[in-house]
């Protein structure tokens, strides 16, 4: 195995401030898709004496850093309270590996300097390569947003979007118009006739894809509630001790749902390479406006 020192970030590979924006605008959804983080701004503005538990505390200090998610859009969130998101982008060193960059030997390790300045004093960058380096272990359990991830994170975005717009239609035409098995892309029709037995198994296969990753959501979302994202761990079993009945998550989704809903689509287009295999707009119409 080598380990590579690189200068200039590959072509290929996303700026880091590409990547941070792109990763804000992950963690914006999925804030807007958990009902604790709904309900911790209820309570907030309620100004509610109930006592709260540890992982209610949690919830709250969330809301407090990042503010009301649903009355503003990305652009605006981003340019406010959403700026913490960023803040992550520092001239801190980090390695890389191939399957992030697309290029090299697939053994290959690159330290990746942002904006060709480092601000790790030279010991700490020597003590983290001998860390790293040959093992490439602790790189696969970092929370880094690899491509994988962000599709399979931005397909649950847009089906949360579709399964709101349309409560009354079959799980398995959002799981096609989602695009949730890569080998059906193109070929299962979200709008097709339901009496095609031949697609009987591909159907029930989406039925169930769907329920697993409308359930991976709310997981990830309910996570992002206490500003931990990405994280697919299992939730705690403590009671939240937030006003939960009093939330209105549909309601609250509608503000800015088809800007989010049209956006979610396009990456899921981009990540999954579906370009020229499926309708250049979506076979449900009326993204986001159904609530």
């Amino acid at each position: 195995m080598t380990a590579t020192l690189t200068f200039d970030a590959p072509s290929s590979a996303m700026s880091s401030w590409d990547t941070a924006t792109n990763a804000a605008r992950l963690f914006y959804n999925y804030l807007r898709f958990s009902p604790s983080y709904a309900a911790g701004l209820i309570h907030r503005v309620r100004g509610s004496l109930k006592r709260i538990n540890r992982r209610g505390l949690k919830v709250l200090a969330c809301v407090n850093k990042y503010a009301d998610v649903y009355m503003s859009n990305f652009e605006q969130w981003i340019k406010g309270p959403g700026a913490n998101r960023l803040a992550a982008c520092s001239f801190m060193p980090e390695i890389q590996s191939t399957s992030t960059l697309k290029v090299g030997d697939p053994s290959d390790l690159f330290i990746r300097f942002p904006q060709g300045k480092n601000a790790m004093p030279q010991l700490e960058l020597l003590a983290m390569i001998a860390a790293t380096v040959p093992s490439i272990s602790k790189l696969k359990a970092s929370p880094r947003l690899t491509p994988v991830v962000q599709k399979n994170l931005w397909r649950d975005v847009y089906l949360t979007y579709l399964i709101k717009n349309y409560p009354e239609t079959e799980l398995w035409r959002l799981g096609a118009e989602a695009m949730l098995v890569d080998r059906f892309i193109g070929r299962i029709e979200p709008t097709g006739r339901r009496m095609n037995a031949s697609q009987d198994y591909e159907r029930r296969l989406l039925v169930a894809t769907v329920i697993r990753h409308r359930e991976w959501a709310l997981n990830v979302s309910e996570h992002a509630a206490e500003d931990r994202f990405p994280c697919k761990d299992p939730l705690s079993t403590q009671q939240l001790c937030l006003d939960m009945p009093a939330v209105n998550l549909t309601a609250h989704l509608a503000w800015h749902a088809e800007e989010e809903s049209h956006y979610a689509r396009q990456q899921v287009l981009s990540l999954t390479k579906a370009q020229g295999r499926v309708s250049a707009t979506p076979y449900l119409k009326d993204q986001g406006v159904l609530f």
